[in-house]
C-alpha cells in the first residue's frame, strides 16, 4: 500500500500504480478502493481523465510515519554496516 500511495503523490493512473507497486490490475483496483475508503487516496478530478489518483494529505502523513518507522527499525546489513563490524 505504501508503494501505491508513493506513486500517486503527483497524480497517477492505475497503470502507473500497478507498475510501481508491482500489482496486478485487480490488486491495484482493490488497493485503490481501500485507500480511498480510508481517506489516503482520492480521484484527481482536475485531471483530464477520471482514472487519475492522488495521495491525500492524510496519505502523505501516513507515508511520512512509515518512513520514520522504517528508519527506526532499520536492520543493519553487511553492505550498510561499517567496515569490520562483523569481524569476530
Amino acid at each position: 500500500m505504501r508503494d501505491a500511495l508513493y506513486s500517486a503523490q503527483g497524480g497517477a493512473s492505475i497503470t502507473k500504480i500497478m507498475f510501481h507497486a508491482y500489482l496486478t490490475h485487480s490488486q491495484a483496483k482493490e488497493y485503490t478502493q481501500v485507500l480511498m475508503q480510508n481517506g489516503l487516496l482520492e480521484q484527481d478530478i482536475e485531471a483530464a481523465s477520471l482514472r487519475q489518483f492522488r495521495t491525500t494529505a492524510k496519505g502523505a502523513e501516513y507515508l511520512a510515519a512509515a518512513e520514520r518507522m522504517s528508519e527506526m527499525l532499520a536492520i543493519e546489513t553487511r553492505r550498510a554496516a561499517k567496515p569490520g563490524a562483523f569481524l569476530l
